[in-house]
């Protein structure tokens, strides 16, 4: 019919006409209803004049392409904005005025698209709409959550670019908020998305603007909403920051939150490990102190009764040992490894290893001491001590720096300990490196050294367990049991070697 009244002499169809016809067909049944509305829309084209797409005819497509499935539909609705905005740009034809619903339609197509293209047109389309509310299109009225979904797209792809956008947006977010907009205010979603992407890509930027957050929704009079997700996402990239004050931050937020009468906020065990995991990258005594002092105050109320206490997993006990035998309180780690067996937290392997790795890589004299003391204390503890444990507890022995009855001592506790090793079949390449690492630094010249050293070396050439670090240390030692290019049957078993 409409054809018919088309080839009228004295009628002149508008979209209004065609609109009537479109809205029919993509409510139809019609397997090929939207093939159908396609060629429908491309007529209206050819037609030209006042017969062109409008408004309703441009959303009734892009919202039909956004329920469907086929594969370039997402590359369509985009080329239809794209001619919504030539013709209401170029050529002037108002009727074809954009608004929030095209372009958020498109907006949420690309973010749910595997195209890779897709990021850099989410970005152009959210422009595009931030453009149209500049000139003056009272039809566009940009929100949070276009923002949001914006940002949570570019948060999948962990580039430099994408989170140089994400930055962008977030400014441009805050800056709106602070000019008085209540429509476009970052909120937890934002945040989150935004901590995600550049704890990936720069994990200090991630600790500064959860500091920022988490200090503005202490500090504030209002109620800052901060769901589950979000309060661990500000912790987690507090966790990743090598800053003393983002620990403290992170510690100070979460007896916030214990304090307060928030329902928006499920505190966990994993979200208390965060906090413990945060002091652990700052091996100084301030923050052994503090550690220290946060996991008393939780022990203390959980033995006193309260068992709303949230305590960490053995996870967050582990993290706390490293300050603590990173800055000689070897003894107060222990002590509370007894208390968290009382409380039926059952350490393992890991919690030992953290202790000896933090008696290790620094100067000390009485490093040997200390991990031969975890040592025996994880040999009752375990039933199988891992290659890992043994390699950690040689380590901290090679960095023993002191009196030579010191150093003494220290290179036989490494000798000892690399024995149980070898008695135990737990003994790799690194384990090897290291027990000639410390024969390295403890003794104080070569004959020593390759007294200790030969039957070392002729012993892990038998294994074929020479591997990059053993070769490192001996070419130190110039020595000449290693040839220019080792044995294959020398290297055979190394997993570390070049």
């Amino acid at each position: 019919m409409l054809e018919h009244m088309i080839d009228e002499p004295h009628f002149e169809p508008t979209s209004a006409n065609f609109n009537i016809l479109l809205n029919a067909i993509l409510k139809s049944k019609s397997e090929r209803k939207l093939e159908e509305a396609e060629e429908l829309v491309a007529q209206m084209q050819d037609i030209g004049g006042d017969a062109r797409p409008d408004s309703a005819s441009f959303n009734m497509i892009i919202s039909a392409l956004s329920r469907s499935n086929t594969p370039d539909a997402a590359e369509k609705a985009v080329d239809y904005l794209r001619s919504m905005l030539r013709l209401y740009k170029n050529d002037g034809y108002g009727k074809a005025k954009p608004d929030s619903f095209a372009f958020n339609c498109v907006i949420n197509m690309l973010a749910r698209s595997k195209h890779e293209w897709a990021y850099e047109v989410i970005q152009r389309t959210l422009s595009a709409m931030e453009a149209q509310e500049r000139q003056g299109n009272a039809s566009v009225l940009l929100d949070t959550i276009t923002y949001n979904v914006v940002i949570g797209k570019l948060a999948l792809s962990a580039t430099i670019t994408n989170a140089k956008k994400v930055m962008k947006l977030l400014a441009t977010m805050e800056a709106r908020a602070e000019s008085g907009s209540t429509a476009v205010v970052p909120d937890i979603i934002t945040y989150t998305n935004v901590l995600k992407l550049q704890g990936k890509v720069n994990p200090q930027r991630a600790a500064s603007i959860a500091s920022s957050y988490l200090t503005r929704a202490m500090s504030s009079d209002e109620r800052i909403f901060i769901d589950r997700v979000g309060f661990y996402t500000l912790l987690h990239a507090l966790s990743r920051s090598n800053k003393f004050e983002d620990a403290v931050t992170a510690r100070n937020a979460w007896e916030w939150i214990e304090k307060s009468d928030r329902v928006d906020v499920v505190l966990t065990s994993e979200a208390c490990n965060l906090v413990t995991i945060a002091y652990s990258k700052n091996k100084t005594e301030e923050a052994a102190a503090e550690v220290l002092s946060f996991l008393s105050d939780l022990i203390h109320r959980y033995r006193q009764g309260d068992k709303d206490t949230v305590l960490p997993t053995k996870v967050g006990f582990s993290a706390a040992f490293i300050p603590l035998c990173a800055t000689n309180r070897t003894n107060d780690a222990l002590s509370l490894l007894k208390i968290i067996k009382a409380l039926n937290i059952v350490p393992d392997a890991g919690c030992y290893i953290s202790m000896l790795s933090a008696l290790a890589g620094r100067k000390s004299t009485n490093g040997a001491v200390y991990a031969h003391k975890v040592f025996q204390q994880m040999k009752e503890d375990l039933e199988d001590v891992p290659t890992a444990a043994f390699n950690a507890a040689i380590n901290a022995c090679a960095w023993v720096s002191g009196s030579p009855v010191g150093e003494r001592k220290a290179l036989e506790i490494a000798f000892e300990i690399f024995q149980q090793a070898r008695k135990e079949n737990s003994y790799d390449s690194v384990t090897f490196g290291l027990i000639i690492k410390a024969c390295m630094h403890l003794s104080k010249d070569d004959n020593a050294r390759m007294k200790l050293i030969q039957p070392v070396f002729e012993l892990c050439a038998k294994n074929g367990l020479v591997g990059s670090m053993v070769e490192r240390e001996m070419r130190h030692l110039a020595s000449r049991l290693i040839p220019g290019k080792l044995p294959q049957e020398w290297t055979k078993n190394a997993k570390d070697k070049k």
